[in-house]
């Protein structure tokens, strides 16, 4: 719901007063009574706007000062895990795992942070792929409900979207940086949004069913994390 220029997601809860967070990836989250009007829910949130504004001031800085640079030595996260970037001059651009602790990535000398990141993005792509490929036709089987595939992409504010009419899943690119029990939350997340398209009572009650840990993922995925990327 756009409110004064903020968009808010409302959330009605049994909760007896509004729960207003804002996240570190930019989201805006209101928790708020089942019954409580819309006027009210805004009057709230436009009382809260400097407070609103300067969490948002917080966090964007903290994205501007920890942009990637693609240099050797830079952290960079996989399969929840970090590694050490090796940056190598070479005119056959790629990206490979050296062992346990290092990425190498191949590239130009004179290569820009933009086409590296373009390079690193795709190598976090095919990654991620063998991950969604190996559990999704699982957790299919297991919710018996049936996707008509999927998309990875960048995203900005989400970890993945559902497309319940088409029955499509997108996904964001940068859960290749995330542990499996992460990747597989966030899967059956949006697989339950072809029985449940409302974050509504119905479907966290099968969210608790089908991944009772949901909730410590969830919060896992909204901290900012040591690799720089927002959750």
């Amino acid at each position: 719901m756009l409110i004064n220029g903020f968009n808010v997601d409302i959330q009605r809860k049994k909760v007896k007063n509004i729960n207003l967070r804002v996240y570190p990836n930019l989201q805006i989250k209101a928790s708020v009574p089942e019954k409580m009007e819309i006027a009210t829910i805004k009057r709230m949130v436009i009382s809260k706007e400097e407070w609103i504004k300067e969490r948002l001031k917080k966090y964007e800085e903290q994205i501007r000062l920890t942009k990637r640079r693609y240099i050797s030595g830079e952290d960079h996260y996989l399969n929840g895990k970090r590694y050490l970037l090796k940056v190598v001059d070479s005119n056959a651009p790629s990206v490979k795992i050296e062992n346990t602790k290092s990425l190498v990535m191949y590239v130009r000398k004179s290569s820009s942070v933009e086409n590296k990141e373009k390079l690193m993005n795709s190598f976090y792509k095919e990654q991620l792929s063998i991950k969604i490929n190996k559990y999704l036709p699982e957790l299919e089987n297991l919710i018996e409900v049936k996707s008509e595939g999927y998309s990875i992409r960048k995203m900005k504010n989400k970890w993945g979207s559902c497309n319940s009419e088409k029955k499509s899943l997108i996904f964001n690119v940068d859960l290749a940086k995330k542990n499996d029990s992460e990747i597989k939350y966030v899967i059956i997340h949006e697989l339950l949004h072809l029985i449940e398209k409302k974050h509504n009572d119905h479907f966290r009650e099968l969210m608790d069913y089908y991944c009772p840990k949901w909730e410590q993922y969830y919060n896992s995925l909204n901290k900012i994390l040591n690799d720089n990327k927002m959750c």
